[in-house]
């Protein structure tokens, strides 16, 4: 477009400096006769039209550079928020793979009472903790029974298809409890798993059902 502009001002320019030309072509030689003011009068007159002229074409011109330049600036801001969008949908990603990874890295637990009944303490239970998950340590097993009664033990650290037992005695409540057992993982996460142990009697004899309540967060 700019170069259409340039093209239409020499046309124009020329076509002027014809029709100068033939307007005062035979009485140019008075020039030399006339007073200096009379001579920038009359130049001023004859190229002032030119002047205004190109004035307008560089008008027009600097319009469309303008109009060039916010485009560029429009797409350059919609690069830049497509970017803003790819960094974002990147992020979102290595933070599933985090959060997959450290799912990755959780035992997966297993409850069930392996022995209870009275001794001279009150009501006691055994309690058998099997990880057939990763290896996670510092586990610690809560006991919460219906009436208040919270016991803590100590467990050991459990690997891929290990396990361990727990006792707990002293207790006032034998019909059902629940089981929070806390523990770390390989990347030093912690965290925990629920069950629930529900008292019911058959033919056998006094049992649990075991139901697991939450799994890893």
């Amino acid at each position: 477009m700019g170069r259409v502009l340039a093209a239409i001002g020499i046309v124009l320019t020329l076509g002027y400096a014809l029709f100068a030309w033939w307007l005062v072509g035979d009485r140019i030689q008075t020039l030399r006769c006339m007073d200096l003011n009379e001579v920038g009068d009359f130049l001023a007159g004859a190229f002032g039209p030119v002047a205004i002229l190109w004035l307008v074409l560089g008008f027009f011109q600097q319009g469309l550079e303008l109009r060039q330049g916010t485009d560029a600036l429009r797409l350059q801001a919609k690069e830049l928020s497509n970017s803003v969008e790819q960094q974002t949908e990147l992020v979102a990603a290595q933070k599933a793979s985090l959060v997959n990874y450290e799912r990755s890295l959780e035992p997966l637990l297993q409850m069930n009472v392996v022995d209870a009944g009275m001794d001279d303490g009150g009501f006691y239970v055994s309690l058998n903790i099997g990880n057939t998950g990763d290896y996670c340590d510092c586990v610690e097993i809560e006991l919460s029974a219906s009436n208040g009664d919270k016991r803590v033990r100590d467990g050991d650290p459990l690997f891929s298809g290990s396990s361990c037992i727990v006792r707990f005695g002293e207790l006032h409540e034998w019909e059902g409890f629940e089981v929070v057992v806390k523990y770390k993982t390989r990347s030093g996460r912690a965290n925990f798993q629920t069950f629930t142990a529900q008292h019911y009697q058959d033919q056998k004899g006094d049992s649990y059902i075991v139901r697991k309540q939450s799994l890893p967060t």
